[in-house]
């Protein structure tokens, strides 16, 4: 009994773990892709300064040619979708479960 559980429960893990892998890969794929989306992600300074992320910035290009990363823009971008899929992957998982339940 102890063995079967553990083996479950070890079952569950590596799912878990490839489906928040998954989810980590979106949301590094949507968090770079916004950045560059014209209308959402690139905002022009009136100096000619482009800031490319949305909610926060990844990628500065200066108008001489320069570019930058902001410190902490690309990490937070990535958490700040990376919780958005997670909540959306849950509450999808609870409504099939609730579904499941109701049959």
């Amino acid at each position: 009994m102890i063995i079967s559980d553990s083996i479950v429960s070890i079952g569950r893990k590596e799912n878990d773990m490839s489906h928040k892998k998954i989810i980590f890969i979106l949301s590094l794929l949507v968090a770079i892709g916004i950045a560059f989306t014209p209308v959402i992600g690139i905002r022009h300074d009136a100096d000619g300064i482009i800031y490319f992320g949305f909610p926060a910035d990844m990628f500065v290009y200066y108008g001489n040619g320069g570019w930058s990363t902001s410190s902490l823009g690309p990490f937070f971008n990535i958490a700040f979708f990376y919780v958005i899929f997670l909540q959306l992957y849950n509450w999808i998982t609870k409504k099939k479960l609730v579904k499941n339940i109701d049959k």
